[in-house]
């Protein structure tokens, strides 16, 4: 379980807020105004939760910056927001960044600690521990001290090594700076009697109660959220009554600070401890929740790149322009000179490409449609004038040509319509599926980010979008499904991906049609498996499985 605010993400910002304006009042004769006034805008947008803005301007502020003091300011910014849009890898890439540009050492503690946050989020919890110890090994009061002591012990109940993380909150626990700290107490408190619970312990309940005392008395939802949900999962199996009430208390309370993240947790938790038809909806509203959140977290991930191209760009830009004038016009001139020869000259190889790659189109297609559709669709002519079409058996011999007619044309149409692989490739394959959704279907998409598209061959991703847009093509013609759902799963030697839906099913004796017979062929062709379960009037399911 994922609760963040069990840790102490960045609690040395105002210790360095504090320094860096000391610092920047003997700076006065360098860009202070331009510098504070991207900062200041910056802040007033963390303060409205618009992060993304907040991004924007902080990046504006480290391209202004005229030290390594206010660059390594603003690059520790920039990085505590890509963490809450859960961009560790992003964040990683800015804090290096800032310590590779560090000269003074009172940053150090909050780059060490933001780095074990991010090796923590992406489950390298030995590079976690190191960059913690680090963080704790520098010059820091004593409920710093304690603060990443609960950090390095968080990492151990992520590790599920509960009695090293008992060992560490024990020492802290019953630290004075520490417990004069009623928020941070509270933390503590709660760390250790989690884990005290999984390691069946009797003297988890009372440091759960105290710390839920504590926050009920403080009257921040934020921190209640933790102690709810751990009082959920603490009385899990022994009253389920009571662990739903709690699990509803932590809904309420993520309600009240907006963190989808917390709903998601807390509806774990109420599916759990509830009835069976109430856990159908409970689960439906998890899903929709868990695909709005990758969409708007995908979107900003996309933002913040967009932002740091554009920032280095101008950064190289502004370099070039400063050392570099008049050699800029020199090679200027010789570059646009070369490239328009070279254009031209690409411009004629590619006529040259083209035209022998359109004759070859054309030929190959040309023979398909001869080899492939010529005779066919001349002894559907011959059967449509020879034979009394009133009689319904010739009828729907007729119209099974023709179905068979559209079905070849439309996979010759479909050989030949290219398919970005790139990076592309997954926002392509999740809007393919999307475009299904109408107000009669609803399509639900779970754990196509678990996969990492990138390590797929070409061929494999072709298969799997075209064998997904065959499967979603049958359901639109046949199925008369309202509910679908395509499940993503990534095992350590094959990928599985399942489709289920709710229409009518496909009668034994046309299983599989001619399109999933196409299906089943493009998974053999990659060494995959497709298998189908079929009851009528009680839907469809298929199971394809891609060895990595």
């Amino acid at each position: 379980m994922k609760l963040k605010r069990l840790l102490f993400p960045i609690f040395l910002f105002g210790m360095v807020f504090q320094s860096c304006t000391k610092d920047f009042e003997i700076e006065k004769n360098l860009s202070k105004s331009e510098y504070d006034r991207y900062n200041d805008r910056a802040f007033n947008w963390v303060e409205q939760q618009r992060y993304d803005s907040a991004f924007y301007y902080f990046h504006k502020s480290k391209s202004v910056a005229q030290s390594s003091e206010q660059m390594v300011y603003s690059l520790l910014q920039i990085a505590s927001i890509e963490q809450k849009y859960c961009d560790f890898a992003g964040s990683e890439e800015t804090i290096t960044l800032a310590y590779e540009n560090c000269t003074n050492p009172i940053y150090f503690p909050t780059i060490y600690n933001l780095l074990g946050l991010a090796f923590l989020e992406q489950y390298n919890y030995e590079e976690a521990l190191l960059y913690f110890n680090k963080c704790y090994n520098y010059s820091l009061k004593e409920l710093d001290k304690s603060i990443v002591k609960n950090n390095i012990a968080y990492v151990y109940l992520e590790k599920k090594e509960f009695n090293k993380a008992i060992a560490v909150l024990s020492k802290i626990v019953t630290n004075d700076s520490l417990q004069a700290d009623k928020k941070q107490y509270a933390k503590v408190l709660d760390n250790l009697g989690y884990a005290y619970f999984k390691v069946n312990s009797p003297k988890a309940l009372p440091y759960l109660t105290k710390s839920l005392a504590m926050r009920t008395a403080l009257k921040n939802d934020f921190e209640l959220i933790a102690s709810y949900i751990h009082m959920a999962e603490y009385h899990q199996n022994s009253n389920p009554a009571f662990a739903l009430a709690f699990a509803k208390k932590a809904y309420e309370s993520a309600k009240n600070v907006n963190s989808p993240d917390d709903k998601i947790e807390a509806l774990k938790f109420m599916i759990t401890s509830s009835e069976p038809a109430t856990a159908k909806q409970l689960a439906l509203q998890q899903i929709a929740l868990t695909d709005s959140i990758y969409k708007v977290r995908q979107s900003a991930k996309n933002q913040f790149i967009k932002i740091k191209y554009d920032s280095k760009k101008a950064i190289a830009e502004k370099e070039h322009h400063k050392t570099q004038k008049e050699l800029v016009v020199v090679i200027l001139i010789t570059v646009i000179i070369l490239a328009v020869l070279l254009l031209l000259f690409l411009r004629y190889r590619n006529r040259q490409k083209l035209k022998g790659s359109v004759y070859a189109t054309e030929t190959r297609i040309a023979k398909k449609i001869h080899d492939e559709l010529a005779n066919d669709v001349f002894q559907a002519m011959t059967f449509a004038e020879t034979q009394d079409l009133n009689n319904p058996d010739s009828k729907e011999t007729l119209l099974e040509n023709l179905d068979t007619i559209y079905t070849r044309t439309r996979n010759i149409s479909g050989d030949n319509c290219p398919i970005d692989t790139g990076e592309n490739y997954s926002k392509l394959l999740i809007d393919l599926l999307h475009n299904y959704t109408s107000q009669e279907v609803n399509v639900i998409i779970n754990g196509a980010t678990s996969i990492d598209w990138h390590k797929l061959k070409k061929e494999t991703k072709i298969a799997i979008y075209r064998v997904l847009q065959e499967l979603m093509v049958n359901m639109k013609k046949h199925s008369q499904s309202t509910l679908v759902i395509i499940s993503f799963n990534n095992f350590s030697k094959h990928i599985e991906i399942k489709y289920t839906d709710n229409g009518i099913g496909i009668s034994s004796g046309t299983l599989p049609k001619k399109g999933l017979q196409n299906a089943e062929n493009r998974i053999h062709a990659i060494k995959g498996t497709l298998t189908f379960e079929n009851e009528t009037q009680k839907g469809f399911k298929a199971k394809i499985t891609i060895p990595k």
